[in-house]
């Protein structure tokens, strides 16, 4: 265990004065540097999940980010296989797969925050045919209601929705999109805190078929036997990205994307819909185009031929008290190369190598009507190779009073970690968090974990060896 002060202690943004600690866990190693769970404060410790294919082991960390007690924990059969594992305040699910014979069982076991199995249930069985059922999952924003949707041919053809925290399984039911293309028009399944699934597509977005282009809203609940739909129109313009969230406050559906108008490989602007989650005819459009300032910053420099961005994805949007929400997109490209020389590989094949740049952040502040509140660009320079852009990208920490934006500056081993920092007025100042040197350290941090109001834990993946950063503000 280590303990080391921050290069910078004073946060200039809206007064704030504080000191801030990191401490660095043992170190532990993985079976593969993926199949890890950091599940958060439960109880006492920190705990952390190492996955195997039927069986998993729980390590528990204190205060000092010292290893406490570890425990092993097996699954029913051979055959078992863990699907999620959903952390609470003082336990946590797993949920996985048993087979036999012809039938398989979704089931889950609760643990206590010492690992002791408080509860078993069986919350499906399905009858097998020749090919093994596919399946995909989602949960609520409270991490209360599990759902899962069974997937043949690329269809959603059954669904179960079970309430962790109640035990129940609150509804199964089975469905067919007769008209849906889900290779061309799924989009996107939601699950919201009282058990209600949306299932949205988009059709027909494509420049020569503008004028029929629409969003297709299902709406699933308990208390129906059928979905009921809606479809929204949007001849305006075509699509270049996505992002949907429920938003449980304030009922309501939330699609917030980027548009085009001219070359699907640029954008344009943002498009806004809302949606009445209890009415779904209830609805509102708003698109809202880039400020000079924002395009000029992205350029580089204001040039009037230039009103468009390119190669963004909406990652996050965080939604405000007054309803308004903040849309936070990437600037990300990969790029496939003929590895040196052009050699091939053992069985002949021609070996390719894959170059990640993840660079600067856009955010836009939307009022509840749809309309810009602000915009502004926050410059990040990212690059790695044939990494699977683990170690790039950003973490947001939420805090009631501001946010925080962490990435690395560069991706290599010897780095150093920077932060942007925003009140609720937008103002935002960026400082350098910690270094990296002679640490032994190289963080993931899109796979930190937020564990309080101003502490969240950061892994380090070097190999097969984690090692776990929590930094306290």
């Amino acid at each position: 265990m280590q303990k080391w002060p921050l290069l910078g202690l004073l946060c200039t943004l809206s007064g704030i004065v504080a000191a801030q600690v990191i401490t660095v866990s043992d170190e532990l190693n993985l079976k593969t540097e993926f199949l890890y769970d950091i599940l958060g404060r439960i109880g006492d410790n920190l705990l952390v999940v190492r996955d195997g294919v039927n069986e998993f082991d729980v390590i528990a960390y204190n205060d000092k980010m010292s290893t406490t007690w570890t425990a092993e924990e097996e699954l029913d059969s051979r055959r078992s296989r863990i699907i999620s594992i959903v952390p609470h305040d003082d336990k946590f699910h797993v949920i996985y797969s048993d087979e036999w014979r012809d039938t398989m069982a979704i089931k889950v076991r609760e643990y206590n925050a010492k690992v002791n199995v408080t509860f078993t249930d069986t919350l499906v069985l399905i009858k097998k045919g020749l090919i093994r059922p596919k399946f995909r999952y989602v949960k609520s924003e409270d991490r209360n209601i599990f759902l899962m949707t069974e997937i043949d041919n690329e269809k959603i053809v059954s669904a179960f929705a079970y309430d962790l925290s109640r035990h129940v399984l609150l509804w199964e039911a089975n469905f067919e999109f007769a008209e849906a293309n889900f290779r061309e028009d799924y989009r996107k399944t939601l699950i919201s805190n009282d058990g209600t699934m949306y299932v949205v597509f988009e059709k027909d977005n494509f420049r020569y078929k503008k004028d029929d282009h629409t969003m297709e809203i299902f709406r699933f609940d308990q208390f129906n036997t059928a979905f009921t739909q809606t479809s929204i129109p949007l001849s305006e313009f075509i699509t270049y990205d996505a992002f949907f969230k429920y938003d449980n406050l304030n009922e309501q559906l939330l699609i917030i994307g980027l548009y085009s108008d001219k070359n699907t490989g640029n954008t344009d602007g943002l498009y806004h819909i809302s949606l009445n989650a209890n009415n779904l005819s209830d609805f509102r459009i708003a698109t809202l185009s880039y400020d000079e300032e924002l395009v000029s910053d992205f350029h580089g420099k204001y040039n009037p031929k230039k009103e468009s961005l390119y190669n963004l994805d909406v990652q996050d949007l965080i939604l405000r008290e007054d309803g308004g929400v903040l849309v936070l997109a990437e600037e990300n490209k990969e790029y496939e190369r003929l590895a040196y020389g052009g050699r091939r590989d053992y069985y002949g094949s021609n070996r390719f190598s894959v170059d990640y740049y993840y660079e600067d952040l856009v955010l836009i502040s939307i009022h509840q009507d749809g309309t810009s509140h602000w915009q502004k660009l926050l410059p990040k320079r990212q690059y790695s190779n044939d990494d699977e852009a683990a170690y790039s990208s950003y973490f947001l920490f939420k805090n009631p009073s501001y946010l925080r934006i962490l990435y690395n500056d560069e991706i290599r081993n010897d780095n150093t970690v920077s932060e942007y920092i925003m009140n609720g007025a937008g103002d935002i100042t960026r400082r350098s968090l910690m270094s990296t040197d002679n640490q032994k350290l190289k963080l993931q941090i899109k796979n930190a974990v937020q564990i309080g109001s101003n502490e969240l834990i950061v892994p380090s993946v070097r190999g097969k060896r984690l090692k776990l950063v929590r930094l306290q503000y």
